[in-house]
Order: structure tokens, then sequence, then C-alpha cells
């Protein structure tokens, strides 16, 4: 399968080749830095949300182990321990100012978990012990350091609390009992960090208990939920500290940086919306992607550029070229700049002239044949015009007496039909002597000649062709060769059509315009193929239009030969009126 034209050009084939190539580089290039920009960017933002949690995480540890460490110091007071309760409650009217940060209130518990304190530290609301649960007092028993509960419901009030408890050793080191401290988490301390922490306009932090429950969030009404369905949720509580790229229920992305708080189980987490996250960056994206685009557009224009300064003048050389191959008037064809372009150039130009210079010699001696031809035909014009004719006007001069004489009716029809013969002799000798030399062109010029040309050539042998000759312009006068050969070239066209065109009708314009004159003989025949130089016509022994084509280059002038099978066949003849030689166009 061929490609088209368009295609296989140089300027389509450079765009392929070097353009687009670079082009989708440059486009990869800032295509992948934009994305590496963003996955840095997210790494980055991650990582910094992980830090964030990690530095509000250890905050909250510090704040729980000041809880714990009041808790631990007064649990080594053995009076806490004591039988007597006037001496237990002592203790703790002597710490009350130390313990009036559990707003929930302390309460002492023996080794089964029951209250043995009653006033004026206990809230009523988790004075029951048994809503910690046996796991809890387990715990303590077993680990026998400070333990942080679970969020817990006080059942009075409806408050999320959270209790810490501090267990007491006998002289044996034994687990006696623990000291709790009940905190409040709406008023607490504890989360101060955590609702305090501000990341952009949008972020926030909260923190969850072993059991993914909400203890601390920016939002009162999310304390409580229960937030365990989140899949790192449950990696914080295991103690790891990471960070990740989330998306919701509803399809929001968020950035989640989360570390654990050891001590209590607890995890902190930190939120930030990704819209929020990105806004900048795409921002510089935009600009980025803009000045990439601005980028590409400015090594597109300077490339197809370059390209243009090299395939232009290869494109002038090949329309030059062209011209000249087919025998129009070429012209000098500028340098470029570039060296091997330049010498292409220089050598066409030589090349031009020098074949300009040969064509000069061909019009010369083209016009020297065709006088010559010219003079020739005039001679035995004459010849047959001042003997011939008149040695046939003779004979039938004979015959006429002969036949006057003759009383044998066989013998005069012999004669008869021997003086028809002679007449259409004498009439043939006569159409050639005219073919040969056409006085009337001589006599009154162009326009007659053809016109009586045209009428000629309409019923040749009896077949009917339909011949119509327009004149266009003002004529104007021109030289006796010209003439001639505008006369001879119709008179040629008008015979190829009547010999092998099988037309049925010819239209001959000639148009006199201000700097040229042209001629179109144009029919409605069969018409040919027309090949790429009509020196290819006389190879296969067809010399009429090379014929023609010599007379149109002695004048100077151009030919076109527009045919196709069905289709007719058009030539058109331009001969400039203004004689330009091409040996002065080229020096």
């Amino acid at each position: 399968m061929r490609l088209p034209d368009w295609f296989r050009s140089l300027p389509t084939q450079s765009a392929l080749g070097i353009i687009l190539p670079i082009v989708l580089v440059t486009f990869g290039v800032i295509a992948g830095g934009l994305f590496a920009y963003q996955q840095m960017v997210t790494w980055l933002v991650i990582d910094r949300d992980r830090q964030l949690a990690t530095m509000i995480a250890a905050n909250v540890t510090e704040t729980i182990n000041g809880y714990a460490g009041v808790l631990e110091a007064l649990a080594s007071n053995v009076d806490l321990q004591s039988p007597v309760a006037s001496l237990r409650n002592n203790a703790l009217a002597g710490a009350a100012a130390t313990l009036e940060i559990f707003n929930a209130g302390v309460m002492l518990v023996d080794k089964d978990g029951k209250a043995v304190t009653t006033e004026p530290f206990v809230v009523a609301g988790w004075s029951d012990s048994k809503m910690l649960g046996q796991d809890y007092f387990q715990a303590l028993r077993q680990e026998q350091h400070t333990l942080v509960s679970s969020v817990l419901i006080d059942p009075h009030n409806g408050e999320n609390l959270i209790i810490i408890g501090a267990p007491l050793r006998d002289q044996d080191k034994k687990f006696a009992g623990a000291l709790l401290g009940g905190v409040y988490l709406r008023d607490a301390e504890l989360g101060a960090a955590v609702k305090k922490l501000t990341i952009g306009d949008q972020g926030f932090a909260y923190l969850v208990d072993r059991r993914g429950h909400v203890i601390f969030h920016p939002e009162a009404s999310k304390i409580g939920e229960d937030y365990s369905n989140r899949y790192f949720v449950d990696r914080v509580i295991a103690g790891e500290t990471g960070g990740t790229l989330w998306t919701g229920a509803l399809g929001e992305r968020m950035v989640e940086g989360y570390a654990p708080v050891p001590n209590a189980g607890w995890g902190l987490i930190v939120v930030e919306p990704w819209d929020a996250v990105i806004a900048p960056v795409q921002t510089y994206s935009t600009q980025l992607t803009l000045t990439g685009l601005g980028a590409i557009a400015m090594i597109t224009f300077l490339l197809w550029y370059g390209v243009r300064r090299i395939t232009n003048p290869v494109r002038r050389l090949a329309e030059e070229t062209n011209r000249l191959a087919a025998g129009d008037t070429v012209h000098p064809v500028a340098l470029g700049g570039i060296l091997e372009i330049d010498i292409l150039g220089r050598a066409f130009n030589r090349m031009a002239a020098q074949i300009a210079s040969y064509r000069a010699g061909l019009r010369r001696y083209l016009g020297a044949m065709t006088k010559s031809q010219e003079d020739e035909r005039r001679r035995l014009a004459r010849e047959l015009h001042d003997e011939t004719t008149q040695s046939l006007l003779a004979i039938t001069r004979r015959l006429e007496l002969f036949q006057a004489v003759e009383t044998d009716p066989e013998r005069l029809q012999q004669l008869k039909e021997l003086q028809t013969m002679l007449v259409e002799t004498l009439r043939g000798v006569r159409q050639i002597s005219r073919d040969l030399r056409p006085l009337i062109l001589e006599d009154l010029g162009l326009v007659p000649a053809l016109e009586m040309l045209v009428r000629t050539a309409r019923e040749p042998n009896g077949a009917h062709l339909d011949v119509n000759l327009e004149v266009s312009g003002a004529p104007v006068s021109l030289r006796a060769e010209q003439e001639l050969s505008l006369y001879r070239i119709t008179q040629e066209a008008l015979t190829n059509v009547r010999k092998h065109a099988h037309a049925t009708e010819v239209r001959v314009n000639l148009t006199f315009e201000k700097s040229a004159l042209r001629l179109i003989v144009a029919d409605n025949g069969e018409g040919f193929k027309v090949p790429g130089a009509l020196t290819e016509l006389a190879q296969r022994g067809s010399f009429g239009l090379m014929g023609i084509q010599e007379r149109v280059w002695a004048m100077e002038g151009s030919l076109s030969v527009e045919s196709g099978q069905g289709q007719g066949t058009q030539l058109l003849v331009t001969m400039p009126l203004e004689n330009h030689s091409v040996e002065a166009m080229l020096s």
C-alpha cells in the first residue's frame, strides 16, 4: 500500500521522527516530574502527620503519667491500707489539693474491688466498682502497675470518663487493693493537647481507646463513637506508628497519621483532608503544567522552524526542478544559509543556466529548422501551383477538346471519367498547396486563417465534426513566425483530433491577454493517458505532440496537455507577447 505524498513528505517525516519524539519525551518528563512531585508531597504530608501524631501521643502519655504519678505517690502511703477508716480518710484529705485533677473523684478499693472509702472523694456515679469489670481488677492484680481503663459512661449523668488505677501493695508486696481516680473526658486536661492541635484550616486530631472508641475529638458529639472499623485503628491500638492516605465511606480522601499511647493502650490519629493538603500543590502543578506546555510549544515551534529552514529550500529546489524538467522558465534558487543546501542550490543554478543555454540554442536551431521547412513548403507550393497545377489544367483542356470531337459513346464515357479524376487531382493539389503555404495567413492574418482552418476541418471526408472558434481579448500584432507557429499548432491539433480522438465536438479558443496569448484546443473524444514527458510519445512513434512542443519552445512559450481515458483532451499553449530570454533571467 502506497502512503500518501503528504505523509511521505520531509516536513511530516521530520515531525514524526524528530519533533514528535522530543515532544513526547518532554511531556513524559513533565508528567513524570508532576507525578514524582505529588508522590513526594503525599509522602511528606503523611510523614508530617505521623510525626505530629507521635509528638501529641507523647504529650498525652506524659499527661497520663502525671495522673498515674499522683496516684502512685499517694498509694505508697501506708495509712491507705489501715483498717481504720479515719486514717484512710485523713490520708486522702491530706492530698486533696493534688487529687483535684481527678474531676470525677477518687475511690479506694480493697483487693476484691470493694469500695472502702465513701467521703469526701467518692463520686456517686461510679462508686459501684463493679462497673469497671472484673477484667480491669484482674489486670491490676497481675500487672501490679498503674492501668487506664477504657471509656466508661457514668450511669447517673451519662458523662464519658476514664478510670486510672494505682495498685496498693502490702508489706509482702502483694496486691492489697487499688487507688482509683476518675477523669471526665469533657473537662479533663488529658485531651488539651489534642483539642488545641490544628493542622491547616481543616486538620485535627483525636484519641481512641483500646477498643477503638473515641476518647477525645474536636467535635464533642464524636466522643464515644466506635471507630474500630477503620483499618488503621487496629494498627495504632496494636502499637504501630505510621500514616496512610485513606478514603472514607462518602469518597472523601483523608491523610491519616497515627501513633500509640503506650501506657494506656490508646491510639492518637491526626487527620487532614487531602483536598486541603493538595490545594497549594495543585496551584504549583497547574503552573508547572502550563510552563511545561509552554516549553513544549516553544520546542515544537523551534524544531518546526528549523525543519522548515531545511524543507523550504528543498521544496523550492524540487519545484524548480519539475519546472525545469517540464521545459518552463526557471528562476535562480535563493540560498538559505545552510551549507549543504547552498551547495545544492548553486549546483542547480549552474545546471539550470546550462540547460537554459542549451534550450536557447535548441530554440534557434528549431527556429532555423522551422524556417527551412517553411521555405521548402513554399517552394513546393510554388512548384505545385506554377507547374503541376498548370500541367493538370492543360491536360484538362485537352480532354475537353477530345470530348468535343469524340463520337464513340464508350470512349466518351472513359474521357469523362478521366476528366473527373483530373479535377479531383487538381483540387487535391490545390489543397496541398494551400496547406503548404497558407496564403490567407500572409494576406489577412492569424484570426481569418484560423477561421478558414476551422471551416475546412468541420467536414473532413464526409465525417461531421463540430468545430468552433472563439476569439477573446484585443488582437495584437504578432511576428510572422509567431502567427505561422500558432497556425501550424492548431492545424496539427485538429489533425490529431480527426485521426485519433473520435470526437464530435472541438473547441478552439484564442485569448489575447496583456502579456501573453493563450491557445486552447479541447475535444470530447476518447482521451489518453498523458505521460510524464512528451518525449515518451516519440518513443511510441507518435510525433504530433512532439512537433507542437518544438514549435512552442521555439516561441519561448509553454505547453500543457490534460487528458484521460474517456475524458477528452485539452491542449493549452501559452506564448509570451514580450520576449524575455532564459539567459537574461538566469544571468
